[in-house]
């Protein structure tokens, strides 16, 4: 299949993305505003860094005046997980030439990595594990999930600066509670049943004792624990 009909493919696929992103883009967004940072600044950084993750984890730095490379270095840090899901997908993508895999390299994220690689792993699971020769498709695929979702978290973001200006301060604090179970939901994305609500309620339920615990990476240890959660209540279930 050529380029255009997968990249029409994969915006399908990523409406389920688009919806997931607006309140953590808003969120982010919100909490940016909070911090000092203005329109510009704030539609720069998720353009440039596109990662809701390591966006948070630089603005208590930038609020406090930190060095640049303070900075650099907590948002390095949060990206390295980039490597290893491109070096995953780069297998699918096979006959690509550089610039148009560099250029894609930018909207991978979390999100525009779980949903191709499944979806890869399924086609290549339905052609009896053949080798898999339509790079160029792949990454159309990759690429209507990936641009469409990278512009719904800039505009999402630059939305939620708007939103903050009429929001009394403090506020913001109060969505930081949505990263949980969107990233949790993100790691367990195949589930359904009743093994998706119990993750949106155990987010809930775990979102103000992990802040507690660590502003800065309470919501990342919350989700990673409700994620195994999910995972281990769905294994169960499958073999009840």
């Amino acid at each position: 299949m050529s380029f255009a009909p997968r990249f029409r493919q994969g915006m399908k696929a990523a409406i389920p993305i688009w919806i997931a992103f607006v309140p953590s883009s808003l969120a982010w967004g919100i909490a940016a505003q909070a911090h000092g940072l203005t329109l510009g600044e704030i539609v720069l950084m998720s353009a440039w860094v596109y990662s809701g993750p390591a966006q948070f984890a630089v603005l208590v730095p930038l609020a406090e005046g930190k060095s640049a490379a303070t900075v650099l270095i907590a948002g390095l840090l949060m990206n390295l997980r980039f490597v290893p899901m491109s070096t995953a997908l780069a297998p699918f993508f096979r006959g690509v030439k550089r610039l148009p895999l560099t250029l894609a390299a930018h909207v991978i994220s979390a999100s525009s990595f779980i949903v191709p690689y499944l979806q890869f792993q399924k086609e290549r699971a339905a052609s009896g594990g053949s080798s898999v020769a339509d790079g160029y498709g792949n990454l159309g695929f990759f690429a209507g999930i990936g641009a469409t979702a990278f512009t719904v978290w800039v505009v999402g973001t630059a939305a939620g600066y708007g939103v903050a200006l009429s929001f009394p301060t403090g506020f913001e604090e109060a969505l930081r509670f949505i990263l949980p179970g969107y990233f949790a939901g993100l790691l367990v994305a195949e589930m359904k049943g009743k093994t998706m609500p119990l993750i949106c309620f155990a987010s809930i339920v775990t979102a103000i004792p992990g802040a507690l615990f660590n502003l800065g990476w309470g919501w990342l240890l919350t989700s990673a624990l409700i994620a195994i959660f999910g995972w281990s209540l769905e294994k169960w279930l499958s073999r009840a």
